[in-house]
């Protein structure tokens, strides 16, 4: 381990490093961005990529180009303050998921909006 990670111990992860940008699918309207929610099995789902590429994969093979939704870059921040606000009735967030899953199968890559 180098000397600047032994003093900054809390700066890097195992898991995400010191990536903190994820993606979303969003319509512009007049009082800010609207996220597109998905079914999860009878629960609400916020789908929420690792990449960009991810998510426009999502947006062209479930369609959802031709009603508008357009993948935005977000911060975990954001994220945060989104699904406080007006996705506050949302109750997972599906990680990279893909548009051919059925809203059971959706389910293995849904966490709980307070463990996300």
């Amino acid at each position: 381990m180098s000397e600047d990670k032994k003093q900054h111990p809390d700066q890097w992860s195992s898991v995400r490093g010191l990536v903190s940008k994820w993606w979303m699918l969003a319509k512009d309207k007049r009082f800010g961005p609207e996220a597109l929610i998905v079914d999860c099995g009878g629960e609400q789902a916020l789908p929420v990529f690792s990449g960009e590429g991810e998510a426009e994969m999502f947006v062209w093979l479930g369609g959802a180009f031709k009603d508008g939704w357009q993948v935005r870059e977000t911060s975990a921040g954001e994220l945060v303050s989104i699904l406080y606000g007006p996705c506050a009735g949302v109750g997972r967030v599906a990680l990279d998921p893909s548009p051919l899953m059925a809203p059971e199968t959706l389910r293995l890559v849904c966490v709980s909006r307070e463990r996300f």
